[in-house]
Order: structure tokens, then sequence, then C-alpha cells
């Protein structure tokens, strides 16, 4: 009897092994990132969260870089560093009703580094504006 156990474990074993897959080789990619914004007296909150194209398909909060204003496309490669921290803007010294325009972005592989620096065409971003209270 244990002469054919071997030989059945090993199967079941490659065959778990080539059904759960290898987490490198999953097709899962980032593909927006929406962003929550809240006031709270002389400041702005900003949260990002992502959504991606297997499960889990939302992340909160997602790791992003936050950067002031809205980016256009600068030059071939971004530098970032992730963190799930929210964004918060002082609105001290602002006047009420000043836009604040903020822009989040991420890698689309969730297995990319936490830091470095990536193609801006393999980047997910996302752009919100809110008012100062």
């Amino acid at each position: 009897m244990y002469r054919h156990s071997v030989p059945i474990l090993l199967l079941l074993v490659i065959l778990l092994t080539l059904a759960c897959g290898d987490s490198s080789s999953s097709n899962r990619q980032l593909e927006s990132i929406s962003i929550k914004a809240t006031t709270d007296v002389g400041q702005v909150q900003f949260t990002a969260s992502g959504t991606f194209s297997t499960p889990p398909t939302t992340v909160t909060p997602l790791p992003v870089e936050w950067a002031n204003g809205y980016l256009a496309p600068p030059a071939e490669y971004l530098d970032y560093t992730l963190t799930a921290q929210p964004y918060v803007f002082s609105c001290v010294g602002y006047a009420s009703g000043t836009e604040i325009q903020v822009t989040a972005f991420a890698p689309q592989n969730p297995s990319a580094p936490v830091s470095g620096s990536s193609p801006w065409a393999k980047l997910v971003m996302s752009h919100s504006a809110i008012a100062c209270p």
C-alpha cells in the first residue's frame, strides 16, 4: 500500500501546484484608481482605492504616490514611492473655496516594488479636486 501512496501523493501535490499557480505569473492588473476626498476644519484628506482585474477586485486604501495638481505626460519614466497613507492638505492660509487638485498614481502590476521608476504607460492615474472648507 505504501508503494502506491507515494506516487499518488506526488501527483496530488503537482496538480495542486498547477491549479493554484504562482502569484508572480498572475495576470492581475490595476485597472483604475478612485479618490475620495473629505474635508475637515482647515484641511482636506484624500484616500485612494484601486480596482483590479481579478479578485480581490477592490483594495482600500490603495498604496499610491500622491502628487499636487494634475500630471501631464512627463518624460518616459516616472519615479514613485507608494504609501497607503491618505494625502492631507492643510488649507491654513488659503481662502475658503480655494480648489485643491491632486493626482494619485501606481503601477499596473500589483507586484511592483514599493518604490522605483516605471514607464508612464504602465502607470494608472486618477485626478481629484475639491475646495478648501
